[in-house]
């Protein structure tokens, strides 16, 4: 019973998951002082669906979603609690403008602030023909997607 519930879930989910992006906020030097965040967030585009992942060492930073008054003048109250444990996944779930800053000392007027827009997920393209594409390579890229994506939830719900 439950592999059939595990798989029905995984049938509804992965085609969803598949198409997200996770943004790791600042590549390779994570989420400090001394990043441009603003240059690192040009040309990238931010989707509903897609998470950006703050990496950073944990009790020297923190990100805090902000309003854009806020962002401007690093005012460091909000609704919600700063995210705390240095590996901290953001879901984009909703279309429209997005701050973060670290609240921690003067990081935040020192740079440590970051804005996206974050735009509608895309609708698939229709093909050029109006009907659909069954080539082998949209079969091929659409099969490699959907059974890594089950290969993944699979993998969770038999390995907890």
């Amino acid at each position: 019973m439950a592999l059939k519930l595990a798989l029905f879930i995984a049938m509804a989910v992965v085609p969803a998951i598949v198409g997200a992006t996770d943004f790791l906020v600042g590549d390779e030097k994570g989420w400090t002082l001394g990043v441009n965040y603003t240059k690192w967030a040009e040309g990238k585009k931010f989707k509903v669906g897609d998470n950006l992942v703050f990496n950073y060492a944990p009790g020297r930073h923190n990100v805090l979603a902000v309003g854009g008054a806020a962002f401007s003048s690093c005012n460091k109250t909000a609704e919600t609690p700063p995210l705390t444990t240095g590996k901290d996944p953001v879901a984009l779930n909703k279309a429209g403008r997005k701050w973060y800053i670290c609240s921690i000392g003067d990081h935040c007027r020192e740079g440590m602030k970051l804005f996206i827009n974050v735009e509608e997920a895309e609708a698939p393209a229709p093909s050029p023909t109006g009907g659909d594409d069954y080539s082998a390579a949209n079969i091929a890229s659409f099969s490699y997607k959907y059974f890594v994506g089950l290969a993944a939830v699979l993998g969770v719900v038999f390995m907890s």
